[in-house]
């Protein structure tokens, strides 16, 4: 759990020097993440996997993803449901996500998948798989939410997400840059590149795809905002906290101040008390994700949450849409 550092998406004398320092220890991270790859027992599920995940630490939109993955999934005739490993939730699994857990439970992310659809969370993707073979619902599909490091269950469809700003900022792999894996070994097997966040596809050298069908999407809010006159105070935990202050300024949201926390914080109610009082001492109100939010006590309802999700254009939902009934037919 921490902040991205900076020097990861910058080009400057210092930024290259800290990435410089850092390199020995990345060459480390490759090796144990080739042991692991190399040596991982994986099992085959007689159910259809499908796994969206991302090269880099955080930030591309895994979860919105999923979500409009899984919809599409329905649309299309199918049975889905999600498996996820419960990030920073207490419960190791497998387990079905119901009304009762909260996100100390199994995870931010997991709440957020079990209010679209049936969600189950297991620590060991092979295990939870077996546990969804086992359950009584004629599942036909398993999307997997985070994933493409993950060794211990084989994947049908392997959908890779890429940030349209940040792309994989400075090539590097942890801690000198933001990868969990080389770009080389990260691009095999590779069924589809999905782009997300903000940014023109047209802005981007695309050679590095080597000729994997790629789409593009853009970042919505759900519906109207009727609080739009109101100063704020916006704050999150994301890998990517920026992406969600440029949307709110985009979507013309007055951002007076911005406060960010590291990936998944775990909020206290200090935490709170000290965002509340900031926002009550400059007549400001509070502003946060669907994500952040089912981590926060608000029983008065004064932190207001924007509903994003990730959306293509027409021509590339129709495209997609006979992309992942191709796939799953072969």
């Amino acid at each position: 759990m921490i902040n991205t550092p900076e020097f990861w998406y910058k080009k400057d004398v210092i930024s290259r020097f800290k990435t410089l320092l850092l390199i020995p220890f990345s060459i480390i991270w490759i090796l144990l993440s080739l042991i692991k790859k190399n040596f991982a027992k994986r099992y085959k599920s007689h159910l259809k996997v499908i796994c969206i995940g991302n090269l880099s630490i955080g930030g591309t939109g895994k979860t919105p993803f999923s979500i409009q993955t899984y919809k599409i999934l329905e649309i299309l005739g199918y049975k889905p449901v999600f498996l996820t490993r419960g990030y920073r939730g207490l419960t190791k699994g497998p387990i079905l996500v119901n009304k009762s857990h909260n996100h100390k439970d199994v995870g931010d992310e997991a709440l957020l998948l079990s209010k679209v659809g049936t969600t189950i969370v297991s620590s060991n993707r092979c295990i939870g798989a077996k546990y969804i073979e086992n359950l009584k619902k004629n599942y036909d599909m398993i999307i997997m939410d985070d994933g493409l490091q993950n060794y211990q269950l084989e994947q049908d469809i392997k959908l890779l997400l890429i940030d349209k700003k940040l792309l994989f900022g400075n090539g590097y792999c942890i801690p000198a840059g933001p990868l969990r894996q080389t770009i080389t070994q990260g691009l095999k097997k590779i069924d589809a590149i999905i782009f997300t966040g903000d940014g023109d596809i047209k802005d981007i050298n695309l050679n590095f795809i080597n000729n994997i069908q790629n789409f593009d999407t853009k970042l919505e809010i759900k519906n109207n905002f009727k609080t739009k006159q109101n100063n704020f105070l916006a704050f999150c935990a994301l890998g990517n906290p920026i992406k969600f202050f440029n949307t709110l300024k985009k979507n013309n949201f007055n951002i007076v101040l911005t406060k960010s926390f590291p990936d998944h914080y775990e909020y206290k109610n200090k935490d709170i008390n000290t965002l509340r009082e900031d926002a009550d001492n400059r007549n400001l109100k509070l502003i946060t994700t669907e994500k952040d939010y089912v981590k926060i006590d608000d029983k008065e309802n004064e932190i207001s949450v924007l509903p994003i999700e990730i959306n293509f254009s027409e021509a590339d939902g129709n495209k997609f849409k006979s992309f992942l009934k191709e796939k799953i037919n072969d």
